[in-house]
């Protein structure tokens, strides 16, 4: 038989290939060792990151030899012999140019090669929190997991070492500080249950969350205290939390206020009772709120939303609390600021000592830098970017933005709005450049594809490195993770420009988001907090003229209108494609169903333009005509009519969505006795499209007052017995 040379050159060439190429040759996995020094074993922030990481490789890898400190292994991973570790504060200090909360080094590198048909991953790390983020960073960014949920997290399926033999891979932190706050005084996931020790599982459940923070490198937690909680068995209860989340590497802080009213916030002083004198009153609380270690309290200052500061009324008993939390208590206090200018030319309000720290916020979907925010009356928020910028020069400065908003704005109603995306990613990049310390997501809330924006933020306060090339990162990159195939891709990008364009150029979402209560009572009580349409359909109906409601007509209902069939079609793309995908992969995964879940939440969107459209055609045809003009009401009816059928197809939708919560439908979307303001969970309006209902109904009846089908509990909303009751 006669050589064939020119096969026997392919294959030698082959052959060589593979072993002289370190990127193509991943080793078959039969052990993997994790070599870690006693001191990283002691600490119990690496110690549970590396007993988590060897849990979750057995998942990965099917149970597969997964061992600590073993002889052998196909793969080891070497952990770094620190000789001594450090004080956070001493790490704090010596990288930061003010008195800071206590933060360690969190920076991370790692290097791989092979030797022996033995690959090894040499980490590099300056504190036990930094090698609990290399391990975690290793995990999401090279092999595959993805921790994009509390209660959720994607878990690859390997058989094989899924790396390149040799490479360098390193993580920095963008900011010192770095993690979320839960703003429960809204009724979201957790709010129950850190507020009721009694809660079942309420513990288990705060303690899934502190893991996804540690997972995704975050350090910094925070959430808002209630006045309802029970004040003896509370703080046993909070002082679990904070032991949990110190041995996760995670500083943890409460916020206060000084004496606000509204949304059940607890208050350092019951104002009309100046007995015994406000700073003993303040003296009582901090004792109280102490037997639990805070690393760091975060203050209200206003008694509301609009309201007066009390700074201004009360100026010494806030200098006295700043004073305890620091002194006494060995604590740091942050001031929490307002989108609501200050006066007197000043950008923000300011606490009263140069010791204690800020926090910038900005909300909703739009950043600190762009020149529409029609936000709280005003014309946009850059006026928090000079802020941050300016504080940061003088004392510890963190920024505080929002996720979601909730209220009528996002998910309640429910809205998908991608365009959080790049506000927030913007501002990351200006605010790391503007040298702020401090990254605090303002979250309410993560279903309706929001644990995406969370998720997102959180992975982009790190940046990150291969082979000493930054990666880059964009707003929609996380997301792309998911569905790796270029077609959705391409059309979930066409979806965030088409919403930024319609939602946010062209402001439609003065339109989509449902109104608020203050935005329906008459002057001089209305105060602006979303985006509205700056006047009230009532005037609309009664008062405008004909040039007015024609604009209206021509403008914002016609962009609605163009908006939903667009809207509509790329979703329709989007769900076609996926179902072909889904064919070949016989629709398994994780994958699967959050692209499902994002789809629906644009789908639902879609049909709220639709909807809106008709209900304001539906008012602009009652314009004009008599009491008894029944072709005007006919007209009317059956434009409402169809608003009613469009409401019923999204419902449907709604209830799809529902069995993809990952919290009980109970306790999220659906009435109940709460410790907020709030008689049900924060999706409960979302579960019956009461806002969408709500406006067909304002229509029909010509009621435009807050009472008409009222869900809020306005006494307690506005918690004007907090004035004398504690």
């Amino acid at each position: 038989m006669p050589v064939n040379f020119t096969c026997l050159f392919h294959c030698f060439l082959t052959a060589l290939l593979l072993l002289l190429s370190p990127y193509k040759a991943f080793a078959a996995v039969h052990a993997i060792n994790i070599q870690a020094p006693p001191i990283l074993l002691q600490a119990t922030v690496s110690r549970l990151a590396i007993d988590d990481t060897v849990s979750l490789l057995k998942k990965a890898f099917h149970n597969r030899n997964i061992t600590i400190n073993k002889p052998g292994g196909t793969v080891r991973l070497l952990l770094p012999d620190m000789g001594k570790i450090n004080k956070p504060d001493e790490s704090c200090r010596s990288h930061s140019k003010y008195s800071c909360t206590s933060v360690p080094e969190g920076s991370y590198s790692w290097r791989s090669s092979q030797s022996d048909g033995v690959v090894t991953l040499m980490l590099q790390a300056g504190s036990p929190e930094g090698v609990a983020n290399g391990l975690y960073g290793l995990l999401q960014e090279k092999i595959g997991f993805r921790f994009h949920h509390p209660r959720e997290t994607i878990i690859p399926n390997l058989s094989r070492w899924p790396l390149e033999n040799k490479f360098t891979f390193n993580g920095t932190p963008r900011f010192e500080k770095r993690g979320f706050h839960l703003h429960t005084l809204h009724p979201i996931e957790l709010t129950e249950q850190l507020h009721n020790p009694a809660m079942p599982g309420a513990l288990e459940d705060i303690k899934g969350y502190l893991n996804w923070l540690a997972r995704n490198g975050q350090n910094t937690f925070q959430f808002f205290l209630l006045r309802g909680i029970d004040r003896k068995t509370w703080p046993q209860h909070a002082s679990r939390i904070v032991d949990y989340a110190h041995q996760r590497g995670i500083r943890c802080g409460v916020e206060i206020s000084l004496a606000m009213l509204q949304q059940q916030a607890f208050q350092a002083i019951t104002l009309l009772r100046p007995y015994p004198s406000y700073n003993r009153q303040v003296d009582n609380t901090l004792t109280w709120l102490f037997q639990t270690p805070w690393d760091f309290i975060s203050l209200e200052a206003t008694l509301g939303e609009h309201l007066p500061f009390l700074d201004r009324l009360l100026p010494d008993v806030q200098t006295h609390l700043e004073n305890e939390v620091r002194q006494r208590y060995g604590s740091k206090l942050l001031y929490a600021t307002h989108v609501i200018c200050a006066e007197k030319g000043d950008k923000v309000r300011k606490p009263r000592l140069q010791s204690s720290g800020i926090m910038i916020h900005t909300v909703m979907c739009y950043s600190a830098s762009e020149s529409k925010a029609p936000v709280y009356g005003n014309q946009n928020q850059r006026f928090m970017l000079e802020a941050a910028t300016a504080e940061s020069k003088q004392r510890e400065t963190w920024y505080w933005p929002e996720s979601s908003y909730w209220v009528g704005f996002d998910s309640s109603v429910p809205l998908l709005i991608l365009p959080y995306l790049d506000a927030r990613r913007d501002d990351i990049e200006k605010m790391s450049r503007a040298g702020v310390s401090g990254h605090l997501t303002f979250t309410s809330g993560w279903e309706w594809g929001y644990w995406l924006v969370d998720w997102s933020i959180a992975r982009w306060s790190w940046q990150l490195s291969d082979n000493n090339r930054l990666r880059p990162v964009s707003p929609l990159s996380r997301l792309q993770e998911l569905i790796p195939d270029p077609q959705l891709q391409k059309l979930v990008k066409a979806a965030l420009e088409m919403q930024n364009l319609y939602l946010k150029e062209k402001e439609l979402l003065r339109y989509m988001a449902a109104l608020t209560p203050f935005s329906e009572l008459p002057q001089p009580f209305y105060r602006p907090f979303q985006p509205d349409p700056g006047f009230s359909y009532s005037w609309l109906l009664h008062e405008a003229g004909q040039d007015k409601a024609d604009s209206i007509l021509a403008g914002p209902v016609t962009d609605l209108e163009t908006y939903a069939v667009k809207m509509e079609s790329l979703c329709g793309q989007l769900r076609s494609r996926h179902h072909v995908l889904n064919k070949r992969r016989a629709g398994q995964g994780m994958e699967v169903k959050l692209v499902e879940e994002m789809i629906t939440g644009l789908q639902v969107t879609a049909l709220r333009a639709r909807h809106r459209a008709l209900t304001l055609r539906a008012l602009l045809a009652k314009r004009g005509h008599g009491l008894f003009d029944f072709k005007m009401m006919e007209d009317s009816e059956r434009l409402l009519v169809s608003a009613r059928n469009v409401r019923v197809e999204a419902l449907k939708l709604v209830h799809q969505q529902e069995r993809l919560y990952r919290y009980p439908v109970e306790q999220i979307a659906r009435k109940k006795r709460s410790m907020t303001a709030y008689t049900f969970g924060y999706l409960y309006p979302a579960s019956n499209l009461v806002f969408w209902e709500r406006e067909e109904e304002q229509i029909r009846e010509e009621r435009f007052d807050v009472l008409f089908m009222n869900i809020w509990d306005m006494r307690r909303t506005l918690g004007l017995e907090s004035l004398f009751l504690k």
